[in-house]
């Protein structure tokens, strides 16, 4: 890690802090892919098949398919902050309401729905939390520049390791 971009994670509070939130969303998002997919594939009393499997697949990736290309035009007309904090509030109780559901037992349709919610508000977040970052940082000039390619990079890699 170049000295300038050590700086910028010491330095730069705001940084700490979009970064402090990234990273715990998407450590909580791996506990949750973690739990989903140890209930719906790994459970005895479900026995999924190929396709009940496929369908779980498919139901992780949607999100970015139809509420990727929507982000953008959602970020740009609405407050990236307000929407941040909305949506981790949706996006908090609508897991609280998937545990509901899976003590109950309801695995159809409505699991279904309400997982592609989650995971279609966690790519609102995130998204948000990627678009907020330049405004953190001093982007003047060819060191700025760099300095927001390598933030964004490090906040991106060190999310994925997150979920995992």
């Amino acid at each position: 890690m170049g000295s300038s971009l050590r700086l910028v994670f010491l330095g730069n509070p705001r940084v700490r802090k979009l970064l402090a939130v990234r990273w715990t969303g998407q450590l909580t998002d791996g506990i949750f892919q973690s739990a989903l997919a140890s209930f719906v594939l790994f459970s005895p009393e479900r026995q999924p098949d190929a396709k009940s499997a496929a369908a779980a697949f498919a139901v992780v990736l949607l999100p970015y398919s139809f509420i990727g290309p929507l982000v953008g035009t959602i970020l740009d007309r609405i407050s990236r902050q307000r929407i941040i904090l909305f949506a981790n509030v949706f996006r908090a109780l609508t897991l609280i309401f998937i545990a509901g559901l899976v003590r109950n037992g309801a695995t159809g349709i409505e699991l279904t729905i309400f997982v592609l919610v989650a995971f279609g508000v966690n790519r609102l977040i995130l998204a948000g939390l990627s678009a907020g970052l330049p405004l953190l940082l001093d982007t003047t000039g060819p060191e700025g520049r760099t300095t927001l390619v390598s933030v964004n990079a490090t906040a991106v890699t060190g999310g994925t390791v997150m979920v995992v």
